[in-house]
């Protein structure tokens, strides 16, 4: 399982033998460095080896040199008893154990303890140090790899894999004479990854070829890479590849994962993003992408590579919701502030979230992409790893490795024996440093010949007895940049050789060529030291080749392993314990880590190389394969923690809508019906259509409005001051009923001394953090951080709420963690407990504000709220979500004695609550924008506005301009309830006929939305407006339908138009402009065209069927 596999690289990493002379005297031997074993293993390999050796003792041995032999083993015995507590067996054991426990503790001497030491002690610790340096060779000729760690896949049968890389490790060839293509599959990482799985899962290879096909060859060729390669190419045309291979990912992409910043303003560089190759890369992962759905199939895995492919998890899992992907970084990951250079870093990360498992080489680069996704995405992030909408990515650690037995096998090959013999002759007597690098600029090669010149100048004395071999092998040669890095690494070998080299001697060998794998190996079999100085590097597997080839290295010239220095910023140093780290930018350092390991004593060097081979050999490229696909077929069937987010149904709310006769509309305010801010200066009142949209919504009979808001009332207050409107400000404590114009409290209680307490407290955060403010209203005190760092200021929000938590655990006050602030208000104070309220108001006689009529314990079915809609975005809302949700649930199965606020609903009742934002929530549905949730309102508005029937005249209202507002007299009411439509349950108070609120100035009016503006407008009961004669009852249902028909078909031209354009409105509409509502509340895109875009905007906002009701002058009832 996963831990078994954390929990062996652990114990990779820190085993080893114990260096004695790294432990001071009195030292506990588990207080030595981490890569030291405990003193009773290390006895304990002593005891196995000298057991060995005693068998193998020919009979004729002198007795002295057994002798010897057997007080070692016996003082390892001893000692080793004496720490487990137990007994030895013989007494002879038991007769020297005082003296070999002596023995042993000299061991752990230092140089100035050995030198007091006697002949016998010397004697005895000398010999102890040649079997820990046979022991060392022996463990590693027979160690095997540990690759049953690994928890075993599953049935083959189950499932393929697919490979999906940028290229196909095929090398081919065309015969131009016979046209025939020739194909032979290449070495390479990911091949030997797979041939440790060949046989336990079969898979399929898709991936590039790397050069155009002719468009008549592809068949061709495609049919013979899937019969002998099982591989499936993806076709390129020239210009493609280049933008998306050469363009984006190596001259954009690269240089930013390795820390190489986009160049600031020079000639001809400022155009160094080109949204072009954007385009293009995007278009290269959707050809890959259609190459997996030719040969998907359901419960494959999809294993994606590096960083050319990162939109294709999301393009799959668009395709494929139940897809099994997994996705692996090959380099590394920059930390935020350098990814965010990319102006297209939100949209990659986009597409690498649709994978099940994300792999990366260290601990750092899945650091540095969990603090991306949580800075620049906005994602929820842990540990483990995002949780977004309804899908968790998990982040895993899988350091690669190499084959070893390759290295092996060619080792043993006579060609490469013979290259090493010829090495050792040529540089006999000198101390060999090898750097072995692909010619790229993060390799840090300058740097390493940098450090070379220095540890020469600083070191005279080997200026005659080292020598460096460098090779370089060629990459990229056409790109300026490289041609420029070749320039300067042979500038600095020369100017090494012409200062320190002789007629006989040149310090630095260079090869700028690729070498074939037998001198590879010979090299490194025959180097002192490695000089591993990579700037960033993936992980740098050169170290790991190196360690592997120089587990042979028994020849006499050697005198034990040799020595790895690697950069510690190759992903390498975090896995490979015993190697010396060093800064490549600290050239000194360089210098003199160089010359400690070349006096490196035997002893250390063997026992790091032992650490090196042993984690080197376990962790191999097989084992790094099976390692993530046992990790991804644990991703995918972890157990989602959150519920599936539904999209709301439009449709639904509306059919829902206008069947009702009895509804609840419950508003959000800020982050729902407008985007949220989070500066004090930027508290702005409801645009004027969204005021509108929610007048008309209240003046529906039918309808209960409630905007809940957690700005103060006398703002709130001033931004909707229709009385028909029920508020809710500050979260809670003060409310205002529809249809009242008085402001009420929840609690008697309003004393503001806590306030001191508390504002000193925010004060102190507020000053530490920048971009955080306070805001005080009457029942709180919010402190808000949305616009500081997206890291420091959660983290600050959360030392505040402990900080509070200890000051206020004995005052009547809560602390809520809200969206993006901190809130300190009385305790009770919440939004579900004024909704309930209002509900059970809503039982009452019809003496109340807000009701209509009814039993007071339970409403009748034609009283009862048939239709709720709440929406919010914050995550007190969730509150009011659950509230909801239970009360529709209490309605469906009534009790007996029905209590509390679900009494309200109807059990038929329509609930409908709406989270603004795909994040995790309790409704049952999200959109998400506002302006999603605009658009929904303004198809109910119109709903309402087209059903509405106004009063008669000599109903209209005639003592005062004032009385144009819709506050029908108790004749209208009477009038309205008579007419030919539905009985309405509106709940409002009898008003006095004329009687406005003092509030209601003459410049509130709004003519288009009172009853008698509404009668002017209809032709239908306006006096004034011309009028054709009324048709016959009989006529209007046919002629009715006949027009609804024609409206569709209208609206289905309009349809089929945009529809050809659908590329373009897709680019518009979802791309590149973000929808805006003109004052009227009209939606306005820009790059549109009016005619067919147009048409079908207005088609789905219903605007036909209302032109056609005003046109055939004939009034559209809802049913």
């Amino acid at each position: 399982m996963k831990k078994t596999r954390a929990h062996s690289l652990d114990d990779d990493a820190s085993s080893g033998l114990v260096a004695p002379t790294g432990v001071r005297r009195g030292a506990s031997p588990r207080s030595t460095s981490n890569d030291a074993l405990p003193l009773a293993s290390y006895l304990e390999q002593q005891r196995q080896l000298q057991r060995r050796n005693s068998e193998e003792d020919d009979e004729g041995a002198s007795e002295d040199e057994s002798e010897e032999e057997s007080s070692g083993v016996d003082a390892s015995d001893d000692l080793e008893s004496d720490m487990d507590g137990t007994t030895p067996v013989t007494s002879g054991t038991v007769r020297r154990s005082r003296k070999a426990s002596t023995s042993s503790q000299q061991f752990t001497y230092d140089e100035d303890d050995i030198i007091n030491m006697n002949a016998r002690e010397q004697e005895l610790l000398a010999n102890i140090q040649e079997l820990q340096r046979q022991l060392s060779m022996v463990q590693i000729q027979t160690e095997k790899p540990q690759e049953e760690i690994v928890p075993p896949m599953v049935d083959s049968r189950q499932r393929r894999l697919i490979m999906v890389s940028n290229r196909l490790p095929i090398s081919f060839q065309r015969n131009e004479t016979t046209g025939e293509w020739s194909f032979k599959m290449s070495s390479g990482g990911l091949v030997t990854a797979l041939n440790g799985i060949r046989d336990q899962v079969p898979f399929i290879w898709i991936g590039w070829l790397g050069e155009e096909i002719a468009q008549e060859d592809q068949n061709k060729v495609r049919e013979k890479l899937a019969k002998e390669f099982n591989c499936v190419p993806v076709f390129l045309s020239k210009e493609i590849a280049s933008r998306y291979y050469n363009d984006f990912s190596n001259d954009i992409l690269w240089p930013i994962f390795h820390y190489v910043p986009l160049p600031l303003f020079r000639a001809g560089d400022e155009k160094k993003f080109d949204f072009r190759l954007w385009d293009a890369y995007k278009l290269a992962n959707k050809r890959f992408a259609q190459a997996v759905n030719q040969v998907y199939r359901d419960g494959d895995y999809v294993w994606i590579h590096d960083y050319h492919l990162m939109t294709l998890p999301s393009l799959l899992r668009k395709r494929h919701p139940k897809c099994k992907i997994g996705w692996f970084l090959h380099t590394p990951f920059p930390s935020a502030e350098m990814f965010r250079q990319l102006p297209v870093g939100k949209q990659i990360l986009e597409g690498l979230l649709g994978a099940d498992l994300l792999g990366f080489h260290t601990y750092d680069y899945a650091r540095h992409f969990l603090s991306a996704c949580s800075r620049i995405q906005g994602a929820t992030t842990s540990p483990k790893g995002i949780e977004r909408e309804d899908h968790f990515s998990s982040v895993g650690v899988f350091p690669i490795g190499i084959d070893p037995e390759h290295f092996e096998n060619v080792m043993m090959k006579d060609e490469t024996q013979t290259r090493i013999k010829d090495l050792i002759a040529k540089f006999e007597g000198y101390k060999i440093i090898i750097g072995v690098d692909r010619m790229d600029y993060i390799k840090g090669i300058p740097h390493r010949l940098l450090a070379m010149e220095r540890f020469l100048s600083m070191y005279p004395e080997r200026r005659e007895n080292v020598v460096m071999i460098q090779i370089g092998v060629p990459s990229r040669t056409g790109v300026v940049e490289y041609q420029n890095l070749i320039s300067s690494v042979n500038e600095l070998v020369g100017r090494i050789n012409g200062q320190y080299g002789t007629l006989t001697h040149s310090p630095v060998h260079y090869i700028n060529r690729s070498v074939t794998p037998s001198e590879l190996v010979a090299l490194y079999n025959v180097a002192d030291v490695c000089l591993v100085t990579s700037l960033r590097d993936g992980m740098n597997l050169v170290s790991h080749e190196y360690v592997m080839c120089q587990t042979r290295s028994c020849e006499p010239h050697r005198e034990g392993p040799g020595v790895l220095v690697l950069s510690e910023f190759a992903g390498s140093a975090q896995s490979l314990s015993g190697a010396i780290r060093v800064n490549p930018w600290n050239t000194a350092d360089m210098a003199a880590a160089l010359e400690y390991s070349l006096n490196l004593p035997l002893m250390e060097r063997e026992y790091r190389q032992t650490n090196l081979h042993r984690y080197v050999k376990t962790h191999s490229a097989s084992f790094w394969g099976k390692s993530f696909l046992s990790d991804l077929e644990f991703a995918v069937s972890r157990p989602s923690s959150s519920r599936k987010l539904v999209t709301l149904p439009s449709m639904d709310v509306m059919n829902a809508y206008s069947r009702s006769k009895k509804r609840m509309i419950v508003l959000d305010y800020e982050g729902t019906l407008l985007e949220e801010a989070h500066q004090r200066s930027t508290i702005a009142p409801p645009k004027a259509f969204v005021k509108r949209l929610i007048e008309t919504l209240a003046a529906d009979k039918k309808n209960t409005v409630l905007l809940v808001s957690g700005h103060e009332r006398s703002v709130i207050g001033s931004w909707l001051n229709d009385r028909r409107v029920g508020v809710v400000a500050e979260s809670g404590y003060f409310y205002r009923l529809p249809h009242t114009d008085e402001w009420e409290m929840m609690t008697g209680d309003h004393d503001p001394s806590w306030k001191k307490v508390v504002r000193p407290i925010m004060q102190y955060f507020t000053e530490r953090t920048p971009g955080s403010f306070i805001e005080t209203k009457e029942s709180s005190l919010t402190w808000h951080y949305g616009e500081t760092d997206q890291i420091f200021g959660p983290m600050q929000a959360r030392d505040m709420q402990v900080n509070l938590e200890d000051v206020l655990c004995s005052l009547p006050l809560e602390i809520i963690q809200g969206t993006n602030r901190v809130e300190v208000r009385l305790q009770g104070i919440t939004k579900t407990v004024i909704i309930e309220e209002i509900l059970k108001l809503m039982e009452q006689s019809p003496t109340s504000p807000v009701v209509g009529g009814g039993s007071p314990t339970r409403p009748s079915a034609s009283q009862a709220i048939d239709f709720v809609f709440c929406a919010g975005n914050g995550l007190e809302d969730d509150d009011v979500f659950s509230f909801f949700n239970e009360c529709q649930e209490r309605a469906q199965k009534p009790s007996k004695t029905p209590t509390g606020a679900s009494t309200a609903l109807s059990s038929k009742a329509n609930v409908f609550t709406c989270h603004i934002g795909a994040n995790k929530t309790e409704a049952m549905y999200y959109m998400e924008r506002p302006s999603d949730l605009v658009r929904v309102l303004r198809s109910l508005a119109a709903q309402s506005r087209e059903g509405y029937v106004g009063p008669s005249d000599s109903e209209a209202p005639q003592s005062s301009p004032s009385a144009t507002m819709d506050t029908p007299s108790p004749s209208s009411q009477v009038a309205t309830t008579t007419s030919t439509s539905p009985p309405s349950h509106r709940l409002t108070p009898e008003i006095t006929r004329g009687r406005v609120p003092s509030q209601h100035s003459q410049s509130d009016r709004r003519p288009t939305l009172t009853s008698a503006a509404l009668k002017a407008s209809d032709p239908l009961t306006s006096q004034a407006a011309p009028c054709v004669p009324r048709r016959p009852p009989s006529l209007m249902c046919p002629l009715r339908y006949i027009l609804l028909l024609l409206s569709l078909l209208v609206a289905m031209i309009g349809l089929s138009q945009a529809m050809s354009e659908h590329d373009k409105l897709t680019h518009v509409a979802h791309e590149e402009e973000e929808e805006e509502y003109d004052e009227q509340g009209e939606l306005v895109v820009k790059s549109a065209k009016p005619s067919t875009f147009r048409t079908f905007v207005d088609m789905l906002n219903g605007k036909y069927l209302y032109d056609a009701y005003k046109n055939s002058q004939m009034r559209i009832k809802t049913e």
